[in-house]
């Protein structure tokens, strides 16, 4: 991983410090961590599945993107 790139986490949709990119997408550590955490039976697991799929189903793609 890149150390200190800066990009709007398509999860929290906030400008962070270091991260992961998938596809065209950013997402920041703190998002990246609290997803591999979160077991499938969780409140919060639809809320990233649906942020995930900006990703691939919508053209607001490009915004999570330097």
């Amino acid at each position: 991983m890149e150390e200190n790139r800066i990009g709007v986490c398509m999860i929290c949709e906030q400008q962070r410090i270091g991260g992961i990119r998938i596809i065209t997408a950013f997402i920041c550590d703190e998002c990246s961590s609290e997803m591999v955490r979160t077991d499938v039976r969780d409140h919060k697991y639809p809320f990233f599945v649906k942020q995930m799929k900006k990703v691939l189903y919508t053209d607001h793609a490009r915004t999570y993107t330097n």
